[in-house]
């Protein structure tokens, strides 16, 4: 449910221990698929030449062949030689004998496509395999990372953007390993706890962390002993304020459970908005009021969601846009898609609060809390409403000030 620009490879030169490889600019990636794991090697003639390890059905570019060997470009760009073997035109979520689990994790039930995690916290991650390319985002500890090729050599980058390489991103290996646990982090911090100061609040960042991905209690505990630490160390985390996320935790932590009750509580709330002093019901937005408000009637709104909900047209005006369907009696209704606060004379009622440019995130969380989701380590200040069981509510938040509200359907 949660919610990049598409760039070209320039040239890459990546580095080997036998030597260095120019790999040419890549304008589209066609690829096959290999049937079986196996090596990379840098040269046909020298089977212990080897660059790297791919796994089964790793996504490559073939380049030449010679009577023995194939001749590819792998997913990060390394180019070498592999035995000739099958390859595919497409993937059947295959595995073959002997491929090797240090490198390539499926799982614990042993059929996930291979994966590690991510060992630390804010890992940069790049649109090109080199420390001075541009960072793309930044990967959360834990963050599962889907992998079909590792280089064997130091300081190698594994390829972790999207299947057509049309979004770019890479990462180190060395950054990756098995799934960390919160009790693996707990035990490690406690063990330096009021021993060594950097490592106290290295792990006391990690234990923060996974303590968002985790319970409520692990959410309070973890909280509770980065505060600590902070406290001890004399320092503050200008990108951490652990009396905000202590509130947001403890609120979340009395939220409702029983999907009944919220609905019924979410409904009670009547949620509606008003622009420029017009009150608009969700839902029941007529065509003619669009009218009367002078928004501009448009065919489409690119990125309005497609499934679940298929509106036939659209308004707008600075600040909203209004998407309308005809129901089975042949009225046109419709339904707010999305508000920029600031950007017009907007405002959303939620209960006795109206939502506004301005409007305060600690007092969203205060009042409204108990109906919210929050990835807070991945979109942290962005909260979602449940809106039934097809569709959520969003609100975004900049600098502790209400900015956006979208909606957004599952498919």
């Amino acid at each position: 449910m949660y919610t990049m620009n598409i760039f070209r490879f320039i040239i890459i030169l990546i580095s080997f221990t036998a030597g260095q490889i120019a790999v040419g600019q890549i304008k589209e990636w066609k690829p096959v698929y290999t049937s079986q794991w196996g090596h990379l090697i840098s040269s046909p003639d020298d089977s212990m030449s080897v660059i790297g390890v791919f796994s089964t059905e790793a996504s490559v570019m073939l380049l030449d062949s010679t009577d023995t060997h194939y001749r590819i470009k792998v997913s990060n760009g390394d180019i070498g030689y592999i035995e000739k073997q099958p390859l595919g035109r497409a993937m059947f979520a295959k595995r073959s004998e002997g491929e090797p689990a240090q490198y390539f994790y499926r799982g614990r039930e042993g059929f996930q496509a291979p994966h590690q995690y991510v060992q630390v916290s804010e890992l940069r991650v790049r649109e090109e395999p080199n420390t001075s390319a541009r960072v793309v985002r930044k990967a959360r500890l834990n963050e599962m990372m889907f992998i079909d090729y590792v280089p064997l050599y130091a300081d190698g980058w594994v390829y972790v953007g999207d299947h057509f390489h049309e979004q770019p991103a890479y990462i180190q290996f060395k950054f990756l390993g098995m799934e960390v646990s919160y009790e693996q982090v707990l035990s490690a911090y406690l063990e330096v706890k009021g021993k060594d100061v950097e490592q106290e609040l290295t792990l006391g960042g990690r234990l923060r962390e996974l303590g968002w991905n985790g319970t409520a209690e692990q959410r309070k505990e973890a909280l509770q002993y980065y505060e600590q630490s902070l406290t001890n160390a004399g320092r503050e985390n200008p990108k951490v304020d652990i009396a905000f996320e202590k509130l947001l935790a403890g609120r979340l932590a009395e939220g409702i459970t029983d999907y009944e009750r919220y609905a019924v509580v979410l409904k009670q709330l009547n949620m509606h908005y008003l622009v420029k002093g017009t009150r608009l019901t969700d839902g029941k937005i007529t065509d003619k009021q669009m009218e009367a408000l002078g928004m501009l009637k448009v065919d489409d709104i690119p990125g309005s969601p497609e499934c679940g909900w298929e509106p036939l047209y659209f308004y707008q005006s600075p600040g909203v846009q209004v998407a309308f369907e005809e129901n089975q009696e042949g009225k046109v209704l419709g339904g707010v898609y999305q508000i920029q606060f600031g950007k017009g004379d907007v405002t959303l009622g939620l209960g006795k609060e109206y939502l506004k440019e301005g409007y305060s995130e600690q007092d969203f969380v205060t009042k409204f809390g108990h109906l919210l989701a929050v990835d807070w380590v991945g979109q942290p200040h962005v909260y979602r409403i449940a809106n039934g069981d097809a569709g959520v509510y969003i609100f975004t938040f900049k600098d502790g000030r209400l900015v956006q509200f979208e909606v957004m359907y599952f498919c």
